[in-house]
């Protein structure tokens, strides 16, 4: 188990302790698996606003992006695109739970808890990290749902001083506790997997312990988040920065005009515009933040002119280039989801004087009680054998005194 110190000191970490190929390989899982959704919904968005798939393909190809067009689209396919990110979430939340339970695990001294173990864990338990924020949302919509329809009946004479009147002081106390309830849904977005993946509660409990954080220990909540914030925007930048520097590098090796030349710079171009689109500002976006001259090494504009072979190889170059650039979001992400296990556990202590790590978890409880079973079976196997062993003496016993029985008669 390593020793925290349950302070600022502990959040401090996160970067390093997010700089796990084991979390940042679940994360990029639960990233094309949310991808694939999006990219299947804002698709049919697009479609049922009239845009075919060659448009949109041939305006964003693998990241398509409702807002990031200057076209004016009905309410039903806002709703299909609002899904699509509401589906990407959903699932952030779900594989953040396995990422969380690996820093968990780690912080108590098992090195060894795989990704595997993870997802499996996250399967049991994943569920309470998606619901718990649904909980939230749904207690806020009851009460704004009282509130209108007490103010539709207060608009009557007479009812106005029974519904409206009177309960004032009611409402202004329910009031306050929605605005609170809805920090609270924050907080539960942001903390929920950190609570299921740490604590294992489940979804009433990790509602409960989002309010309870929140109304506890606000200030340190809020700086903590502070810290983690800036850690991981610093952490990605460089972390992103090597990542581009070995991509500029080994394109400025096999660029050469004696080498790959032109051939390389078409390769490298196509692909790339099949990531982010010709026309998405995504692309001038993640330019701009790792300082990349787009036009010589992203190139957002496809080329046209490849044989076959170098159809196969931009094919091959896109997806190599969508899971380098996948690892750069997956290590944001990890970086989060790591600061919130921190987090969670110092707040914790803080609150409670309750030290997670020393809990033990149902790993370490099923194994205690296959022990216990074990140690059971084993009793159980020595009385038989010792019952065995008395049953044969009494048989000899008999044996003997049936001997000594004939020989008297004889």
């Amino acid at each position: 188990m390593k020793d925290l110190y349950f302070d600022v000191r502990d959040v401090l970490r996160t970067s390093r302790l997010a700089l796990s190929g084991k979390k940042i390989w679940v994360h990029l899982i639960g990233l094309f698996s949310g991808w694939l959704v999006y990219l299947i919904l804002t698709y049919l968005a697009f479609l049922t606003a009239g845009q075919s798939i060659a448009e949109t393909w041939q305006a964003y190809h693998l990241f398509p992006a409702l807002g990031c067009t200057a076209g004016v689209f009905p309410w039903f396919s806002w709703l299909i695109y609002g899904l699509a990110i509401l589906a990407w979430i959903l699932i952030f939340l779900y594989f953040s739970v396995a990422v969380a339970r690996i820093t968990y695990k780690q912080l108590k001294g098992d090195e060894f808890f795989s990704s595997g173990d993870s997802l499996g864990y996250a399967k049991k338990h994943g569920s309470s990290a998606i619901f718990a924020p649904i909980s939230v949302v749904l207690i806020i919509a009851f009460f704004i749902v009282m509130a209108i329809i007490a103010a539709w009946i207060a608009k009557w004479p007479v009812l106005d001083i029974i519904f409206f009147g009177l309960p004032y002081i009611l409402y202004f106390v329910v009031a306050v506790f929605v605005i609170y309830t809805a920090f609270s849904l924050i907080v539960s977005l942001i903390m929920g997997p950190a609570i299921v993946g740490s604590a294992e509660e489940d979804t009433m409990e990790t509602v409960f312990q989002s309010y309870s954080t929140l109304w506890s220990q606000p200030w340190r909540l809020v700086c903590y988040e502070g810290v983690v914030a800036a850690t991981t925007a610093l952490a990605t930048f460089i972390y992103g920065y090597f990542m581009i520097a070995g991509y500029k590098f080994f394109n400025y090796v096999f660029g050469q005009n004696w080498l790959m030349g032109d051939k390389l710079d078409n390769i490298i171009k196509t692909a790339s515009s099949y990531i982010v689109g010709s026309n998405s500002p995504l692309a001038q976006k993640f330019a701009a933040f790792f300082r990349i001259n787009n036009e010589l090494t992203l190139g957002m504009t496809g080329s046209a002119g490849l044989g076959v072979t170098e159809i196969i190889a931009t094919v091959l170059v896109t997806i190599a280039l969508f899971v380098v650039f996948a690892s750069i979001v997956g290590y944001a992400l990890t970086n989060i989801t790591v600061g919130q296990t921190l987090i969670y556990i110092v707040l914790r202590k803080k609150k409670d004087e309750e030290n997670l790590l020393e809990r033990k978890d149902e790993d370490e409880l099923e194994e205690e009680e296959e022990d216990f079973d074990f140690d059971e079976d084993l009793d159980t196997d020595l009385e038989d054998d010792e019952e065995e062993v008395e049953e044969d003496e009494e048989q000899e016993e008999d044996s003997e005194e049936n001997v000594e029985d004939e020989e008297e008669k004889e």
